[in-house]
């Protein structure tokens, strides 16, 4: 009956941490996206529609963020943490398109070409994919040698 009581209370404060840390995080994001924006609201004057797909995007990795935080210690975190890194490279590849961005301003005419950029976002996005994927697959045997029994053999 203790025992119980104490893995109630153990649960309850565990769970009351983890919603603790996720909000923290994403008022700490939400922060620095809020803070930023308006900063660069001159350059999203110059790129209609672009401004909205940003907070489309924010919204998004900071539901997936919340939901990676509170699913902490389980198999369900990697998903997250894997649905996160996709994300963000599906939505670098769909808003990437030829890579290549153009404004004209009277007589001026301002073409810049971020197609390295995008490939090295993408490719950080890519070891972020690879790092979630190892982190499930070792989460995964480290619950098999649990449930097993079996003890790794020890070194002298």
């Amino acid at each position: 009956m203790v025992e119980e009581k104490k893995k109630s209370k153990n649960l309850v404060k565990d769970i009351a941490f983890r919603v603790v840390k996720a909000t923290l995080k994403a008022i700490l994001v939400y922060l620095i996206y809020f803070l930023l924006a308006p900063m660069l609201a001159p350059l999203f004057g110059l790129i209609p529609g672009i401004m909205e797909s940003i907070e489309a995007f924010v919204a998004v990795y900071i539901v997936l963020m919340i939901l990676s935080d509170l699913t902490e210690r389980t198999v369900f975190q990697y998903f997250f943490n894997t649905a996160r890194a996709l994300f963000v490279i599906a939505y670098l590849l769909l808003s990437m398109g030829n890579g290549v961005i153009s404004t004209n301003y009277e007589n001026f005419s301002l073409t810049v070409n971020i197609t390295m950029f995008y490939m090295i976002a993408i490719t950080l996005s890519l070891l972020g994919l690879a790092s979630s994927i190892l982190q499930a697959i070792n989460f995964m045997s480290e619950r098999a040698e649990a449930t097993s029994g079996l003890q790794p053999p020890q070194t002298p």
